[in-house]
This record gives structure tokens, sequence and C-alpha cells, in this order.
């Protein structure tokens, strides 16, 4: 599932100094914040600035080159990949798998419905579907409360993708939220809701339903174990975008993620760590 874009030529990121600005995914900010945390017990003298504005966010400010490090939820689209290696003298990006995700579907935790396939999710979510009332899928007569997140989200682009298919947009009823906590609390607290996000946001309060890549399939909820097999049909990798391979500060800081205590941070996060 890695995918390098390897540079040619001379290295123009700021890797240099004892400073490292991070932005992007919403997914990632909690483990992104985790990591800066742990890590200032073992390089303290690196001052870690750690923002979730959303993937496309933190690609933008890669773009612009006022950070070192962008999250993202989501692959690079070739445009960026241009974009990149134009605002950088020609250097492309370069791109670092550093956990997988599961897209969880939450909803109401005393919504008697535990499971939905992927087909009945695009006529949730997807434009022209057909299902907007719960009793559709076996629950209460209760119209759908549909929410979900803003298109700077990789989160919003991964789940259409898989779900709806490529090329098919969201209903208009799926209202979007400003970020992960709050399309789980929405869901905590509205018995008619239902909305996704990275499965980092699972909590005791709200309902979680399985996913079956079919109707009549096996469902399974994310964890680690479902992520970790592939039998959870809305995973995804986790990434960590360069500019160029990254060097100094930034590079041992990349090294630690990946190895073992930053690995650890990813599975204390509720993420699946990367195969040992």
């Amino acid at each position: 599932m890695a995918l390098s874009f390897t540079s040619c030529g001379k290295k123009t990121t700021p890797t240099s100094g004892s400073a490292i600005q991070i932005n992007g995914s919403d997914t990632m900010l909690q483990v992104g914040i985790a990591w800066a945390d742990a890590y200032k017990a073992v390089n303290p003298d690196v001052t870690i600035t750690v923002n979730g504005e959303g993937s496309g966010t933190g690609i933008a400010a890669l773009i612009n080159g006022t950070i070192e490090i962008s999250q993202s939820s989501r692959a690079l689209k070739p445009e960026e990949i241009e974009s990149i290696k134009a605002s950088h003298g020609g250097v492309a990006p370069v791109e670092h798998i550093v956990g997988y995700d599961g897209i969880a579907v939450f909803v109401h935790k005393d919504n008697p419905v535990k499971s939905l396939s992927i087909p009945q999710l695009k006529e949730i979510f997807g434009e022209g579907g057909s299902i907007d009332n719960w009793n559709q899928v076996g629950g209460p007569d209760l119209k759908m409360e549909i929410v979900g997140r803003n298109n700077a989200s990789g989160t919003y682009v991964f789940f259409r993708n898989i779900v709806c298919g490529k090329g098919v947009e969201f209903k208009n009823a799926v209202s979007p939220m400003s970020g992960s906590t709050a399309v789980v609390e929405f869901c905590t607290t509205t018995p008619a809701a239902i909305g996704y996000s990275g499965m980092g946001y699972v909590n005791a309060n709200v309902g979680l339903v399985g996913v079956s890549k079919e109707d009549g399939g096996t469902a399974y909820e994310p964890n680690a174990e479902s992520v970790g097999s592939g039998t959870f049909p809305i995973a995804r990798p986790l990434y960590i975008f360069t500019v160029g391979e990254p060097t100094g500060a930034t590079k041992d800081y990349l090294d630690w993620i990946k190895g073992p205590s930053g690995q650890k941070v990813v599975e204390a996060e509720k993420f699946v760590a990367l195969p040992k």
C-alpha cells in the first residue's frame, strides 16, 4: 500500500532547526498531538506545533511552504503533486505511511440498527439515494439526520469515493460538520443521527454500526483486527507528506514516528500500527 514520490534535484524543504510546523487531517489531530507530546521526552529541544484543519488545508500549506509536515487521511491528487513540484523548484513530495485507520459509521447509542452494507450506505449518503428513514433498514419510523465532514477533509473524500463511488456526490441532506468531534457529538445526542469519521473517535457514549461489503454479507466494526486483516471495507492508510526526503529534525521525528515508540502511540490512539 506504500507509494513514494521520490525527488530529483536539490531539496528545498526547510528541515533544519528545532521547530516543526504540522497541519492537516482532523482525523489525525489527536494522534499528531500525542506524538508531539511523547516526543518531548525524546528530544525536548524540538518544538512541534500541530494543527488539524483538514487534509486539504495541510496539503495547501505544504504547497505554500509554511509547514514541514502535512498529515493526511487521503492520498495526494495528481494536481497537488504538480503544485508541490512547481512551488519547490521541481522537488516532488514524498509519501510516508504512518498507520492505518477505519472509517466508523456512527449512530445514536439506542439505535437498534447494528449493521449496514456499502450499498445501503450509498443509498443513505449518495446523491439520488432512496434511503432516508430508519424503518427502511430495520429501525424505527424516524427520518434520518445525516451528517458528515466538510469538503476540505480527507475523510470526506475517501468515504465518498468508497461508499458513493467516484463521480457520485453526497446528497444535499448530508450536513457538513466542523470536525470529527462534532460528528460524534451530534450522533451521541441525536436519536435519528448517522455520520462517519475515523475510528479513533469511537467512545462508549456513541453507537456504532458494523459494515459489510455487500447486502447480506458479514458486517465488521472498525478495529485493529478488522482493519489489519483487510476485512473492514472502509479502511485506509494514514499519511504524512514532506517535500523531498526529510532531513534534520524532521527526519529524526518521522523516524521516531515509524519506530516502536511512535507506533505504540498509534495503537494508544485507537488506530492500527504499521506491520512489524
